[in-house]
């Protein structure tokens, strides 16, 4: 028996949701395409996705309601170069429960874009010492969780001169899915005060296009040490030392050991120094150091607050 032509009703092709006029290159995009105008089960009927007459997804019609046919949410590979681009949606001629339907197409276009990034930076010494060199902690991310493995990072000072760089590591930093990282040596600045340097990324090197990024840092500068500040914090009642008191003494910042006690190597100056705990009264005062020195801080507990229930 000849299977029929269905021609009562051309066919419609469309999508459930339209693409988006711009997408990152080498992104999965979903699509979920519909069929309607025949008013029949079409079940099963065959969906193809065509790009240079080659096909490059197929999927099948799943759903069947009053009016139209669907297929379940599938994936297509948006190119790999930036550019505009267009798909080809077809239902290809077939035989579906003995009745052979005509070919039908949607044509749909976008916009292949390159993937963005962001940079991080952590780890950085507070303060630093002038002509000391150190380190800090840079991570890159891209938008599509691309690797970014064996990619290069430049870190500027605030002349904008290249001062260092560094390779990101293969494998991504612990607790993340895409943030690559690497521990960047630099040397200290030749400058006292507070600096804004900045790191950049230009992401030419990376396999799929990425757009570069930057971010910027500060730091504060030091001249190097001279005299040794002994501080240490104690209860005004009990006279015992409080541990893990947070210290600020001008740029330095540090806190207590278990005896209440804490070291800082600075250069002669007039410093604000603060002292403060959870539980605990904050205190300050200015001091002048001039040759080593030892401070010592009563700090009166706060009362608790009282409650309902108390």
């Amino acid at each position: 028996m000849t299977a029929s032509v269905a021609a009562a009703a051309a066919l419609s092709l469309e999508l459930a949701e339209p693409v988006p006029p711009e997408v990152p290159v080498g992104a999965q995009v979903a699509l979920r395409a519909k069929v309607s105008g025949a008013a029949r089960d079409l079940r099963g009927g065959r969906i193809e996705v065509v790009v240079d007459r080659e096909i490059v997804a197929v999927t099948q019609l799943i759903a069947f309601h009053d009016d139209f046919n669907e297929t379940a949410t599938f994936t297509v590979m948006a190119p790999v170069r930036v550019g505009e681009f267009s798909w080809l949606i077809r239902f290809p001629p077939q035989e579906i429960d003995g009745i052979a339907y005509l070919e039908s197409t949607l044509t749909v276009s976008s916009q292949a874009t390159p993937h963005r990034t962001s940079l991080a930076i952590w780890s950085v010494p507070s303060p630093v010492r002038m002509r000391n060199r150190f380190a800090v902690m840079v991570g890159a991310k891209s938008s599509g969780a691309c690797a970014l493995g064996g990619a290069k990072v430049e870190v500027r000072d605030d002349t904008g001169a290249v001062v260092g760089e560094g390779i990101l590591g293969e494998t991504p930093w612990p607790g993340t899915d895409a943030l690559y990282w690497s521990e960047i040596g630099l040397p200290g600045p030749t400058r006292e005060g507070l600096q804004y340097w900045s790191v950049a990324f230009a992401a030419a090197e990376l396999e799929l296009a990425h757009l570069g990024s930057s971010a910027e840092f500060s730091l504060t500068a030091v001249r190097p040490p001279e005299h040794n500040v002994a501080i240490r914090v104690i209860e005004s009642e009990a006279a015992s030392p409080i541990a893990e008191t947070q210290i600020a003494l001008g740029p330095y910042r540090t806190a207590t050991d278990e005896t209440g006690l804490v070291m800082i190597e600075v250069p002669a100056g007039t410093y604000d120094l603060a002292v403060w705990k959870s539980g605990f009264e904050a205190a300050s005062k200015t001091v002048e150091i001039t040759a080593d020195a030892s401070i010592q801080f009563e700090l009166n507990k706060l009362p608790k607050e009282s409650t309902a229930w108390d």
